[in-house]
Parts: C-alpha cells; sequence; structure tokens
C-alpha cells in the first residue's frame, strides 16, 4: 500500500523533491533535516473488524490510516510565519492526489483524516496529514 501511495503523489504533485517511504515519525526529527519539498509516506495504524463469513471462509475488514507528511524548511523565518504559507501548495496538491482515490475497488477511497505542523526547529517544519482507507483479509 506504501508503494502505491508513493506512485501516487510522484505522478500528481509534480513539485514535490521526492517522495519516500520512512518508518516513523521521530526518524526524521532525529537524523539529518531532510531537504525542503520532500514528501514522505508513513505507515501509521490499523484497525480491524471481526470476521464477516461464518460458513468456514474468512473475510475480514480493516482500516488502514497512513501519514503523509512533507517539509518545508525557511532559515530566515524564526517566528515560522514564512513556512507556514508554504503549506498550502503541498496540502493542496496532496489533497487532490489522494481524496476519493482507492487503491484496490475493494478498498473505499482515501479520506483526510486530520493534519497537523510540527516544527523541527532549525527552520524546518514538517506537516502532517493523517490519511484513511481500507483493505480486505481473505482466506
Amino acid at each position: 500500500m506504501i508503494d502505491a501511495v508513493i506512485g501516487r503523489i510522484e505522478s500528481q504533485v509534480s513539485h514535490a523533491a521526492a517522495v519516500l517511504a520512512a518508518e516513523d515519525l521521530d526518524a526524521l526529527a532525529k537524523g539529518t533535516a531532510p531537504r525542503a519539498g520532500t514528501v514522505y509516506v508513513i505507515p501509521y495504524r490499523e484497525r480491524a473488524e471481526p470476521n464477516e463469513l461464518a460458513t468456514g471462509a474468512f473475510r475480514q475488514f480493516v482500516l488502514v490510516q497512513i501519514l503523509v507528511a512533507f517539509v518545508v524548511r525557511r532559515h530566515d523565518d524564526t517566528k515560522g510565519g514564512k513556512r507556514i504559507a508554504g503549506f498550502d501548495a503541498f496540502k493542496n496538491a496532496i489533497e487532490r492526489a489522494l481524496c476519493g482515490w482507492a487503491i484496490e475497488p475493494s478498498s473505499e477511497p482515501f479520506e483526510l483524516v486530520a493534519g497537523q505542523a510540527a516544527p523541527f526547529g532549525n527552520g524546518v517544519t514538517v506537516y502532517v496529514q493523517t490519511w484513511q482507507t481500507s483493505r480486505y483479509l481473505e482466506a
């Protein structure tokens, strides 16, 4: 799923410097600050419903949430006002790429759950959006 989302963002968000997978948001904060315009796709959480079938078959609905984080860097902006102004272009492009898009016909379309800025210091802010879709486990 992560690879499919990366491919979708790469094809739809032309001004992204790079679109990469990451393990978690803390790893980004502790490492070397990523370059401006980098987008990260991060697995977040899954919540499964009980098995839908009682006849020996197995079909389980799973809600899946991922994080999409993009980096805004402005070293000449101590209070962050210019960095915040840079959020809109990325937010709009990512929202256009993912809203209503489904990875598979059996999946629910992606929908935005939440978004929040996370200042990393040294002129770097990462804006993180939580997106939700679904998948099925079948046997």
